[in-house]
């Protein structure tokens, strides 16, 4: 091979993936609208420790999970902001557990599952407040959450 003939199949392969990933990022908001659609059909998410709903999607020969995770928590809040002093209040004095303070207080876990353990152990009955003053939020305020089409968990469809 050449290098004029590689140069030509990698830009015609980088054409193609280009137009896969299009396709598919059309094809992941359908399931994530249907999934919206369809909340009666939800089931708890296999992993018992985590927040979430799943709906499976079928297809011919396989179910494909969508992941409707559980809101997001806060990555970081600017220190001495309203936000501040309502996490701070909700958290009974306990930000260390949570937050690392630098010019702004970042989150200390990587995971909303690790973070709501978390206050599952320091706060107790006080978690659940707590954890809703911390949730992102959009310019409406409502609370951010994440879709995920689990491509690479499928099971085999039930054919009914």
């Amino acid at each position: 091979m050449s290098v004029k003939s590689d140069v030509d199949r990698g830009l015609e392969i980088q054409g193609e993936i280009e137009k896969l990933k299009a396709e598919l990022a059309d094809i992941e908001t359908r399931l994530q609208m249907a999934a919206l659609k369809n909340p009666g059909e939800h089931e708890e998410l296999k992993d018992a420790d985590r927040e979430g709903k799943r709906w499976l999607a079928q297809g011919s020969d396989r179910i494909v999970p969508v992941i409707l995770t559980a809101d997001l928590i806060i990555g970081e809040f600017a220190a001495n902001s309203p936000r501040s002093q309502t996490i701070h209040t909700a958290s009974r004095g306990q930000m260390d557990f949570f937050f690392k303070k630098t010019v702004k207080f970042e989150n200390r876990f990587d995971t909303g599952k690790k973070f709501r353990a978390q206050a599952d152990t320091v706060l107790g009955p006080a978690a659940p407040n707590f954890i809703t003053h911390c949730l992102a939020r959009d310019k409406e305020g409502q609370p951010k959450s994440r879709i995920v089409i689990a491509w690479k968990e499928t099971e085999p469809a039930s054919h009914k």
